[in-house]
């Protein structure tokens, strides 16, 4: 019989973006590759939609010209049939019986034979877990006898026969384990789909969900943009709205869904619309061996301790919830209810959920349980679904509790005036309970409303009344809390004379709760900082981060003000890269990167900015203004147009300047202190640029001295500095005078730079300079270097100006992408470039010149122009650049420091 053409590849006509899907897996391919040519194969092995298949049929077609590939599929209905997945194979081959499988062994082996045409064979197998014993067998017996090379794929190895297992155990076969994708491999297969960059939160909210997994990243992408729940602004991909789970991945969950039985397709039912159920309660509506055959297959995940029941992929989850019929929706929520269950003996995850189905249902639950759920959701970081709980219970301000968890919800929210309202009912209503935490949290909301009727402090003093009043344990508890709370007020306002006496003690107390404790002591890590004590601030940031990166059961919200808290002392501190890297590091920290990673790229731009790289400002600022538009709770979006605008004034591109400037919004609540700090930084530093002189630099000046009288050292330095570098001399004087106030490392490189602009000291100014290269304030480093080459050479100190040009020109490199030495050299002619490399090699001009057929002066004449385009100061540091290839910021650390 005439052979078939060889059959398309699986996934590449079902999934168009199969071959998208392989961005990450570039190392995965070579070994898939290196075990076809040279072994007998591999089993790639990974969870659904991972890319196994994807993996697979790539290897195949790089291998393709030295195979004959074979395709063979795995399924429940080819299981079924003796040969069935070789069906498609035995029909081409000449009547064979089927009863001896050495006489079919023989046949097939003959006939893939001669369909290779002096080729090896190549036997790609998808799905092998569900081949029939006698497929499998054939396929094994092919490969051991080396007549094929195997490429199988499986979910799980151990689900094959022991055939093919003991193929890998002996090593004829290689075993590939796919994991998920990283963040930056997922957010790179999403640009792919979307072509074009995605906000931060768009990113976050798909790698949220689909958790690296390549064909649900790709899936959902589609999907979002679709339902236009993705949308372009100005050639950013921002997140419209919450995700939606219909279309082609809904599609996918119910190819799977079918294949559960019916007993299993109502235990999946019953665990995606209440999460987190207590294996109790489940087996009183389900059937035990179904839920124990789940389990087994990996479907179903019960936790140890509390036996909470969920499924094992958490968009399993969302996805089968969202396609339960309504009808059959409230069928279940009966029968759940017919079987006695009691939720308030649930643990707080699962009482949340159950709630939630409750709210959805309109089934009345009771206040209590309202209560627990919504400070569960509140905890999570969910404003949202506690405020749906709190809608399901008929009058819901009577129970003071969810009163307050409600009043939480709207905080978070951003609806003040409601949040406002809800806490001054309650504290009406004479509840002595819940009067403490009614009160802290009326403290945070009066600071950013207008008019409170009670302000924050008057708050925070009738809280700590409140406490008094308290028996024990709960008087002590509450006042660490009261503690926490002013310290965080301090913070806020950027007013150290408002921290409380206590706070050193509570922060040194370990029996204080974590939820407590970590706040507070990033509240006093700030304070330090503010007060200009960066030494200590330093360390004691350094000391929280590692208590926080390994703290259990830590609500987000307080990782989210912990990890804030770290990241602006480290900013307070003039230690800009300490903070880029807290950012980098911090992402890495699962439970903490469901907050960074939507919120990162503000921070970022912004330090950034600070340090005068707008190329990469920008990269970061553009995505997140461009979120920020659509929604903007935070009342961030002023920052950040402000941020933009002093990037392209630093870029001479005044029209994006005044475009940015002019959109800045008015804050719409009282912002943390250090956010109107920057933002109003940014916006004078910006018209500097612009005019040179004048008004900007005095409105800086004051400022800086106005922040310098309320002990604001950080407020002061930056104002002031960016002052008289601008030329105003009597800010340079303050400068000196306000820096001499601070310790830690940074104090002396702000002395440094005041000094040498007062007294025009080149050795005071290239101390300073070569400070801000280490610190990485390279714009700040880069106007010192000038200045202290000027002086230098005024003062005929030709050395110092050699070794001050040279600093001026590492800080001038990472100003913008344009100013590197490999964008540089670019720009150079081809003549130019070989003479650069040449010279950089270490050979002499007289060397140079007998090479080049060209007098020395001449070679030195053009090296004196490559050196101008390059930026460099002689052939010493091009040799340093160019040794190696590469283009290096500076040497060790601390090298220009003194």
């Amino acid at each position: 019989m005439r052979s078939a053409p060889p059959l398309p590849l699986y996934r590449d006509r079902a999934d168009p973006g199969a071959q998208t899907r392989l961005v990450g897996r570039s190392e995965e391919l070579r070994w898939a590759v290196s075990a076809v040519e040279s072994n007998g194969g591999a089993v790639i092995v990974g969870p659904e939609g991972i890319g196994k298949t994807t993996l697979a049929n790539a290897a195949a077609r790089a291998a393709r010209q030295d195979f004959h590939v074979v395709h063979v599929r795995g399924s429940r209905v080819s299981a079924g049939t003796a040969y069935g997945a070789l069906a498609w194979v035995l029909s081409e081959m000449p009547e064979t019986s089927l009863e001896n499988p050495v006489h079919v062994l023989r046949a097939l082996k003959e006939h893939l034979a001669a369909q290779a045409s002096g080729r090896r064979t190549l036997l790609l197998v998808d799905n092998v877990h569900e081949l029939d014993a006698l497929s499998q067998t054939a396929l094994v017996q092919l490969t051991r006898q080396t007549s094929a090379a195997l490429l199988a794929t499986t979910p799980d190895l151990l689900r094959c026969g022991e055939e093919l297992v003991r193929l890998w155990s002996e090593g004829m076969i290689r075993r590939i384990d796919l994991g998920p994708l990283d963040s930056a491999a997922s957010l790179a297969l999403i640009e792919g789909i979307t072509v074009g960059k995605l906000s931060a939160l768009a990113a976050h909210a798909l790698w949220r969900q689909a958790r690296g997994n390549p064909l649900f990243t790709s899936l959902l992408c589609r999907d979002q943009m679709n339902g236009g729940r993705l949308k372009e602004r100005s050639g950013i991909w921002t997140l419209e709205g919450p995700l939606t789970f219909r279309g082609e991945i809904s599609d996918w969950i119910e190819a799977w869904y079918q294949e559960l039985d019916i007993c299993e397709q109502r235990i999946v039912d019953f665990v995606s619309l209440c999460p987190g159920m207590p294996l109790r309660a489940l087996l009183n509506v389900a059937d035990a061996q179904s839920v124990e055959a789940l389990e087994e297959r990996g479907v179903l995940t019960v936790s140890h301790g509390e036996g909470s029941v969920y499924l094992s992929n958490p968009l399993y989850t969302q996805l089968v919830a969202e396609r339960v019929p309504m009808g059959h929706f409230f069928e279940l929520w009966q029968e759940l209810q017919a079987a006695g269950l009691d939720p308030e003996t649930w643990p707080d995850a699962a009482a949340k959920a159950y709630a939630l189905w409750a709210a959805d249902a309109g089934s009345p639950i009771s206040a209590e349980l309202a209560a627990r759920a919504c400070a569960s959701a509140n905890r999570e970081a969910d404003p949202a679904g506690a405020l749906r709980i709190a809608g399901a219970v008929q009058a819901s301000g009577t129970h003071p509790r969810l009163r307050l968890e409600r009043a939480r919800a709207l905080h978070a929210l951003q609806e003040l005036k409601q949040a406002a309202a809800e806490l001054e009912q309650l504290l009406d209503s004479g509840d002595s309970a819940n009067a403490v935490p009614a009160l802290l949290e009326l403290a945070m909301v009066a600071r950013t409303v207008s008019s409170p009727r009670l302000s924050p402090q008057a708050a925070l003093a009738r809280a700590e009344t409140a406490a008094q009043s308290l028996s024990e344990p709960l008087r002590t508890q509450s006042q660490q809390q009261v503690t926490a709370a002013r310290a965080a007020l301090a913070a806020l306002e950027s007013d150290p004379a408002l921290a409380p006496a206590e706070l050193g003690a509570l922060c040194l107390d370990w029996t204080v709760p974590a939820a407590v404790l970590l706040p507070a002591r990033a509240s006093r890590c700030q304070l330090l900082a503010l007060e200009g004590r960066a030494r200590e601030a330093l360390l004691e940031a350094a000391e929280l981060w590692e208590n926080l990166k390994h703290a259990r059961g830590l609500p987000l919200t307080v990782g989210a003000e912990t990890l804030n808290g770290i990241l602006c002392t480290y900013i307070l501190c003039a230690e800009p890269l300490q903070a880029l890297a807290l950012l980098d590091q911090a992402g890495k920290v699962r439970y903490l990167e469901t907050h960074l990673s939507a919120w990162s790229e503000l921070p970022a731009g912004v330090i950034h900015a600070l340090c005068g790289r707008t190329d990469a400002a920008l990269e970061c600022l553009v995505p997140a203004c461009r979120q920020l538009e659509v929604e903007d709770r935070g009342g961030l979006l002023p920052l950040a147009l402000a941020a933009m605008g002093y990037c392209h004034a630093e870029r001479g591109d005044w029209d994006r300047m005044a475009e940015c400037l002019a959109a800045v919004p008015g804050f719409k609540a009282a912002p943390a202190s250090h956010v109107l700090t920057a933002t109003r930084y940014f916006q004078r530093a910006a018209a500097l640029r612009f005019s040179a002189e004048g008004q900007p630099g005095a409105e800086l000046a004051t400022a800086g001295r106005r922040a310098a009288r309320r002990g604001n050292y950080p407020a002061a330095i930056l104002c002031l500095s960016a002052a008289a570098l601008s030329g105003d001399t009597s800010s340079a004087a303050m400068l000196q005078t306000t820096a001499a106030t601070g310790e830690g490392e940074s104090v002396r490189m702000w002395q440094a730079l005041g000094d040498g602009l007062v007294g025009n000291s080149p050795q005071d100014l290239y101390d300073a300079a070569g400070a801000f290269l280490d610190r990485g304030f390279y714009l700040h480093g880069y106007r010192a270097a000038v200045a202290a080459r000027e002086a230098a050479e005024h003062a005929s100190r030709r050395e110092l100006s050699r070794q001050a040009r040279m600093v001026a020109n590492e800080c001038y490199r990472m100003l913008a992408d344009a100013n590197s030495l490999e964008s540089r050299l670019k720009k150079l002619s081809d003549f130019e470039r070989d003479l650069a490399r040449r010279a950089a090699s270490g050979a002499s001009s007289a060397r140079l010149g007998s090479a080049l057929h060209l007098s020395p002066r001449t070679v030195d004449w053009h090296l004196g122009r490559i050196f101008l385009k390059l930026h460099v100061s002689g052939r010493a540091e091009l040799r340093r650049l160019l040794g190696d290839g590469k283009d290096s910021r500076k040497g060790e650390p601390g090298q220009y420091s003194k």
